[in-house]
């Protein structure tokens, strides 16, 4: 796998050395990846935290914002999503799904905001999280409502 940093990560990301070690943490849960080329880049639009052009393999940050795991996570989501359906998996490609995805996978520990992006704000201890995701992925092969299944488990209001 390789990360290229384009240059307006160098020039104007405020926290570029941070990004840069969770960007590393985060794609060892990413094993999809592992022959990818990844760029980063940044956005300045403060209308979201981070962006990605699954296409392209190219995940944006806000310049002026510490980059959390969670958007670093849903962001690398997203490349694994395209990767998968590229291999013929299908999946949805919503926010939504993406969000779910990416938090499964996430280790508990690595969970920096109380957030599911897209989902809402938990109400259940950190450490849960991630397996009801796993288990809302798992309920999604026979159910149709697993965002709303999920958003009931995790008391999200």
């Amino acid at each position: 796998m390789k990360v290229v940093y384009l240059r307006s990560v160098e020039l104007f990301h405020f926290f570029k050395e941070e990004l840069k070690e969770k960007i590393s943490v985060a794609l060892k849960y990413f094993p999809e990846l592992k022959y990818e080329t990844i760029y980063v880049g940044v956005i300045t639009d403060n209308s979201v935290d981070g962006r990605a052009d699954d296409v392209n393999r190219i995940i944006k940050f806000r310049v002026n914002v510490p980059p959390s795991y969670v958007t670093v996570f849903h962001e690398l989501a997203h490349l694994a999503i395209r990767w998968l359906s590229e291999q013929g998996v299908k999946l949805p490609k919503t926010e939504e799904f993406c969000s779910i995805f990416a938090m499964a996978r996430m280790p508990p520990e690595l969970i920096d905001i109380n957030k599911i992006p897209y989902i809402g704000e938990p109400r259940i201890p950190k450490e849960q999280i991630p397996i009801l995701c796993r288990k809302a992925l798992e309920y999604r092969k026979k159910h149709r409502n697993y965002i709303q299944w999920l958003r009931k488990q995790a008391k999200i209001v």
